[in-house]
């Protein structure tokens, strides 16, 4: 396996200065087909994203990204091909001195040994790590698309009739379902 991503396009933050800068980028058609493949999808017909780079602060650089995508994935009921248009935005933040963020590699000795800062919802998640003082924004994007791929794509008219372990509430061996025997307590009340 190669270790450069399918689809590539290296930021360099060494020449970010202050200003915010604009990027553009399109996956061709091999690099469509390359990650077509690796997300196990029929087709991937577009990828697009405009990103704003800038420096916050020191070595700390902030990525805000929109991601167009058109792409085709297999029902996971009827097997037919599915079409998908997604638009997605996300941030992420990267940085040099990424390490003092994750504070030790070494894991905590016993259950619930937590030494860390105190960690809620509004805190913000660590910058990423550059590599060779930037990051690479196609692969940024790959990433993105990925959670941004449906895992269990159904057709609205997929049916699941046949697919089902129960039939009228009972198991292949002809026992009730619990959920069958709760349906009826249900209903009694």
């Amino acid at each position: 396996m190669s270790d450069k991503p399918e689809f590539s396009y290296f930021v360099n933050c060494k020449l970010l200065k202050e200003a915010k800068k604009l990027y553009k980028i399109e996956a061709s058609e091999e690099e469509r087909a390359a990650l077509a493949k690796r997300f196990d999808l029929l087709s991937l017909d577009f990828l697009f994203a405009r990103a704003l780079v800038y420096r916050e602060q020191g070595d700390l650089v902030h990525l805000k990204c929109e991601v167009i995508a058109d792409l085709s994935q297999k029902c996971i009921v009827s097997g037919k091909p599915l079409k998908k248009h997604i638009n997605s935005n996300f941030e992420r933040s990267f940085s040099n001195s990424a390490e003092p963020y994750f504070g030790s590699e070494k894991e905590p000795e016993g259950e619930g040994e937590y030494t860390g800062p105190y960690i809620d919802d509004n805190t913000p998640e660590p910058p990423d790590p550059m590599v060779d003082g930037g990051f690479d924004l196609g692969e940024t994007v790959a990433e993105q698309l990925s959670l941004e791929i449906d895992p269990f794509p159904r057709s609205p008219d997929a049916n699941f009739d046949g697919y089902s372990s129960f039939d009228n509430g009972k198991d292949e061996e002809g026992r009730i379902s619990p959920f069958a025997v709760l349906e009826q307590l249900k209903k009694k009340s």
